[in-house]
């Protein structure tokens, strides 16, 4: 499960309303002290006091509690609406994400789950296009499809079961799919025994996909390291959704991404209302049919890059890295990087930025679909 680093239990705990911190610790059967001093060392005494295996728990579960606070206001109003939670005006957003924790599961999970697909997921995906098709979304095909992928990832040892949540956001189908992998095996050291342990786990994997209606494109985020599970997903959502008994290879090969015009040099760095400008701060290139590969990285190449010869046509651009300065009033322009990798493959971080920033990829011709 993603979680930021930068997470610290006593601020968190201190921001909360005090009644819902109060309520909170009571489901774990757990008094918090009314009078604790989070300033001194009255809270350390607390929390070191909780049974180990209880306190472990609780951590984690606050630590995806405060993460939504942190990065996702606009998800937990989203939840706060859908299941009508009242709340107060100008509370923190610590005091939002436990009101919906507290208020259901359900409405917890919303929030969470459009967390992780507009902050994190979203920020890497691979986009396969199907042509001439006409999706069926029913409860039926979505039990189809969890049934397929749950015997998938049985079969092939990765995970006894999946836990797979379905979203609608617009256009958009959302599949979130926590699974694990394959099972790790590591030599401990056991502290009550006084030596060595073999301790054997399965990892956990989180897998987004996402079909967007409009344009009929797949957008996969996958957490492994080859291609199988990601041809895997394609082929079952093709069946689930679709009734598609084989997956064409343009949906699994075609170039939704190409960087000829950064190439050619026909990309206007100079952006527009909403963009300062744009700059070319990294390339990844192969040279005399892939004799020679050259990275370059800089501040801004857009000038520079011809001296190398990369604008010749013997030369392949496999990556580059572009950063967006995105205008802001009154304030100075925000830097976004981006990073751009054909056939399928756009790194294009921040909810809020996405749509200037893809907008404009598809204007220079880097961005197809």
């Amino acid at each position: 499960m993603a979680k930021h680093r930068s997470f610290k239990l006593d601020k968190f705990l201190k921001a909360i309303d005090p009644q819902l911190r109060s309520e909170y610790f009571s489901k774990w059967e757990i008094t918090f002290p009314e009078e604790i001093n989070f300033d001194d060392d009255g809270f350390d005494g607390f929390w070191e006091g909780i049974e180990e295996a209880k306190r472990l728990a609780i951590e984690e579960e606050l630590h995806c509690i405060n993460d939504t606070a942190d990065k996702a206001r606009d998800c937990l109003e989203r939840a706060v609406r859908e299941f009508d939670i009242p709340t107060v005006e100008d509370e923190t957003s610590e005091t939002t994400a436990m009101r919906v924790f507290l208020h259901s599961e359900e409405a917890f999970s919303l929030a969470f789950d459009f967390w992780l697909y507009y902050h994190i997921f979203s920020e890497k995906l691979s986009h396969h296009k199907f042509q001439n098709v006409q999706p069926d979304f029913s409860r039926v095909k979505v039990a189809q499809f969890k049934a397929a992928v749950e015997s998938y990832f049985k079969d092939c040892g990765k995970s006894e079961h999946c836990d797979i949540r379905f979203r609608t956001d617009g256009d958009k189908q959302i599949f979130l799919v926590a699974r694990g992998d394959f099972r790790k095996t590591h030599l401990v050291f056991n502290d009550q025994k006084g030596k060595t342990d073999i301790n054997s786990f399965r990892p956990a994997k989180e897998d987004m996909l996402v079909f967007n209606k409009r344009n009929n494109v797949l957008s996969l985020s996958i957490r492994s390291r080859g291609d199988d599970d990601k041809k895997k997903y394609i082929e079952i959502f093709g069946k689930a959704f679709f009734g598609l008994d084989e997956i064409d290879e343009s949906t699994l090969n075609e170039t939704l991404v190409v960087l000829d015009p950064i190439k050619n040099r026909t990309f206007d760095y100079n952006g527009n209302e909403q963009i300062e400008a744009v700059k070319l701060t990294a390339v990844d290139a192969k040279l005399r049919g892939g004799a020679l590969r050259l990275l370059l990285k800089s501040g801004d190449l857009t000038k520079a890059i011809q001296g190398f010869g990369l604008g010749s046509d013997g030369a392949e651009y496999v990556s580059a890295k572009l950063k967006f300065l995105i205008k802001r009033d009154g304030k100075k322009s925000k830097q976004i990087a981006v990073e751009i990798k054909p056939p399928e493959n756009s790194k294009v971080p921040e909810k809020k930025e996405k749509k200037i920033i893809e907008d404009y990829l598809r204007e220079q011709g880097v961005l197809l679909e």
